[in-house]
């Protein structure tokens, strides 16, 4: 040291004591001789008094003997030996004696502050307490999960039928209900302990009389059974007593008794804890649906072509694509043709769409982002999209559904095939997500020679005459409508009329589709006669009049609704028989129902539901995903939990904290993209900043080892949706089954249903950036 050393006063404490550490290791041995002071004044002409004090505190502070604990609540986990150091059991290695000896001999050969410092800050021991931490962190965002498909029961399937049973010497062979009936036995309901009659040769068989069951037996049948268990049930407040089949028992009867159980699970509630999973499944797969901002085109086939039948349309899924719309935006033709193909290979697409300034006029155009890059256009496109401001990009995936989904639809809601021919030629779902907004306006780095567009990406201006589906308060219809299929005549002259059909009728409107509607000039006001109704030259204005697919709306002038509106009204209610079944509502209900029993087991992406909890972490209740979930990489889940910290978990931080999740769970920020690195030759995963991954350096590293596939980006995108109702369109149906078993189970979850408060959506959106990056594309900043 020399006098013209000196620290600034502004310096904290921590830089002066590491600057003058040889000082005061000095200083340590005349501490225990308590001749601190005279070594002190040595340097007293050299220390200014403020640094003077610090090194004084500091010396006498590391001398202290220490109350801290010596054993594996303070040191780190790993192996070791068991030993005393001074009277105190210690857990250290053979490193770690080494390095407890050696410091404790500096002290002065006692157990000191210094002395535990030195240990603890070790690299060896950071190291294990680095890991230690880690895992706090992974166990802290561990989350439960569960798949979109209905919990498989297997064996231990049970339902809880509506007949009685009876046995002579059981009850005094009066009628007893059933708890519930299983591929194995049954369960016997009394009010209080069963009256028993003993048999001294077979004390355990029972004969028991089943009734008519359709299904089931077409004739009362007597079988044997032997009897297991008597117990009382505490949530029902009954009695209940276990049966099972005997071992003599026909195989045919078990047989035919498994595949009833298995036929009418979906009529009947299931055995009392059975159905509370089901419900609770059901709910919380209801309220991801609910709350998606996913729209659902559910998709048959027509003349060997996929063709898109329905829209069902929620209000959140119209709030998040404000400017997409399924039957003006989605291509027609060729492309979507084209499209289908790119998504029964790989599931999902990016699907951009825009209109390029042409020679006369401009020309709208939609294609993939594959089909961009394999024909090495996807620069030139961005560039001539971007130029009219009207580029739009969506998010497009496709599904398979299985016949076993149609038909478990079909039974739940009590659906006949006949009624509904349209819903049994459903074959997928494609699911449609409009995000523009999240991509922003993209930017090239090194424009391209110009090449010309094929004309195949032009896009046609036919549009899908896919029917919108809606739950039945959203419905806008003021009046019943009553579907129709009937001949009708629209009177177009003195003596001439053209043939149609009507489709469907209310009070003030009707529907018809024209044959040849292309050369048809209709007035303002047309005549209508419907034989099978005996409506005859009924005067109608004309509200719409669609020449591409014959589609004619008609409504009553407002001087003939007091009248002739009031006759028809009239008609439907003196023949309620044969409009009833007819009432659209009716109809639209049960399409909604089937279509929504199909969504909640088709969802595309990985689902979070969040409670209310006053710890932020702890609000991550479940995490709902497919097999093989495409959407967690480049993590996966372990078992039945998906440890979600590298999503959510801050870094570089000791504890385990997100403040991502609390900005999101605050309604300050709605969505959020996570991006990792994952490098080809040993799949390291590297954590990269979102700022980072968009703009600067990083960017053009990045995009490079793209390039040269020497690595590749998963880039997630988080969107928090906040449940505004507690409600979903068919909450009210699911609790009914409940109800009927056990009401105080009914009302807890009714209650939980205010217990969420959002739903946090995560989509893998990395083929579209890792295309964007090997074309040197990036976002404006």
């Amino acid at each position: 040291m020399s006098d013209s050393t000196t620290i600034d006063g502004s310096d904290d404490d921590a830089a002066i004591i590491k600057k003058y550490k040889v000082l005061i290791d000095k200083l340590i041995p005349l501490q225990h001789e308590n001749r601190l002071l005279e070594g002190l004044n040595k340097f007293s002409s050299m220390l200014p008094p403020r640094i003077r004090t610090i090194i004084k505190e500091e010396v006498i502070r590391v001398t202290s003997l220490t109350d801290a604990v010596a054993d594996n609540s303070e040191f780190a986990k790993f192996p070791i030996l068991k030993f005393k150091h001074f009277g105190i059991p210690m857990r250290l290695d053979k490193v770690g004696q080494k390095i407890l000896a050696k410091e404790t001999s500096r002290f002065d050969d006692r157990y000191t502050v210094g002395v535990f410092e030195s240990v603890m800050n070790s690299e060896h021991y950071q190291s294990h307490i680095r890991k230690e931490q880690h895992q706090k962190i992974v166990k802290a965002f561990k989350v439960e999960s569960q798949t979109f498909q209905d919990i498989n029961f297997g064996e231990d399937l049970a339902i809880r039928p509506n007949f009685t049973v009876s046995s002579p010497r059981f009850e005094n062979g009066k009628q007893c209900p059933l708890s519930s009936l299983s591929q194995q036995g049954m369960a016997v309901l009394t009010k209080r302990q069963p009256i028993i009659e003993i048999d001294s040769e077979a004390p355990k068989i029972f004969l028991f009389t089943f009734p008519i069951v359709a299904g089931l037996h077409d004739k009362a049948v007597d079988i044997r059974f032997e009897m297991q268990e008597s117990h009382f049930n505490k949530a029902l407040l009954i009695t209940e007593t276990h049966f099972k089949f005997t071992s003599d028992t026909p195989k045919a009867i078990i047989e035919q008794w498994t595949h009833y159980v298995k036929s009418v699970a979906n009529h009947f509630p299931l055995e009392r804890e059975l159905e509370i999973e089901r419900v609770l499944q059901n709910l919380e797969r209801d309220r991801i649906f609910a709350n998606s901002p996913w729209i659902p085109v559910f998709l048959a086939s027509r003349k060997s072509q996929l063709t898109p039948l329905y829209e069902l349309s929620t209000p959140k899924n119209i709030e998040y694509n404000k400017y997409f719309s399924v039957r003006n935006d989605l291509p027609t033709g060729k492309i979507f043709q084209s499209l289908l193909k790119e998504l029964l290979s790989h599931e999902e697409t990016f699907l951009l769409s825009g209109n390029i300034k042409g020679k006369k006029e401009d020309i709208s155009v939609a294609v993939t982002h594959r089909q961009l890059a394999k024909t090495g256009l996807m620069k030139q496109f961005i560039e001539l999209a971007t130029e009219s401001n009207q580029l739009r990009v969506v998010q497009l995936r496709l599904q398979t559904i299985k016949e076993e989904h149609k038909n478990i639809a079909f039974d739940i809601h009590d659906i006949t095939f006949s009624d509904y021919p349209d819903l049994t030629s459903i074959s997928h779902i494609l699911l449609c997500k409009d995000v523009t907004d999240w991509v922003g306006n993209l930017k090239i780095s090194q424009p391209e020679p110009f090449k010309p567009l094929p004309k195949a990406i032009i896009k046609e201006k036919n549009k899908w005459p896919t029917q919108l589906v809606m739950e039945s308060n959203a419905d806008r219809r003021l009046e019943p409508r009553y579907s129709m299929n009937s001949q009708a005549k629209i009177k177009t002259g003195l003596f001439s009329q053209v043939d149609a059909t009507l489709n469907d009728i209310s009070a003030n409107g009707l529907k018809l589709t024209v044959a040849d509607a292309a050369t048809l000039k209709l007035d303002s006001s047309v005549k209508i006669s419907v034989k099978e109704l005996k409506l005859q030259s009924y005067k109608y204005e004309v509200a719409h009049f669609d020449k591409a697919t014959g589609s004619l709306r008609l409504k009553l002038p407002k001087e003939l609704a007091s009248t002739e509106g009031k006759k028809l009204k009239r008609l439907f209610q003196t023949n309620t028989k044969y409009f009833k079944p007819r009432d659209l509502s009716i109809l639209q209900s049960n399409i909604h129902r089937f279509l929504w029993e199909l969504g909640i087991r088709n969802q595309t992406c990985a689902s979070i539901l969040i409670t209310n909890n006053r710890f932020t972490i702890d609000r991550l209740k479940t995490i709902y995903h497919k097999e093989d979930c495409n959407d967690l990489k480049p993590f996966g889940a372990l078992g039945n939990e998906v440890p979600l910290h590298g999503f959510f978990a801050d870094k570089n931080i000791k504890g385990p904290k997100s403040s991502l999740l609390d900005k999101m769970l605050r309604n300050s920020q709605r969505d959020s993209h996570v991006t990792h690195i994952v490098r080809t030759k040993d799949q390291r995963i590297i954590f990269v900043e979102q700022e980072e991954f968009l703009h600067g350096k990083v960017r053009d590293q990045i995009s490079e080892l793209v390039s040269k596939r020497s690595a590749e980006a998963f880039v997630s995108h988080l969107i928090a949706i906040k449940c505004s109702e507690h409600r979903t369109p068919l909450t009210k149906k699911r609790l009914a089954e409940i109800s009927k078993i056990d009401l105080d189970i009914y009302q807890k979850l009714k209650m939980m249903q205010k217990g969420y408060t959002h739903v946090l959506y995560l989509t893998n959106v990395s083929t579209f950036h890792n295309v964007l990056l090997r074309f040197g594309i990036y976002p404006e900043k």
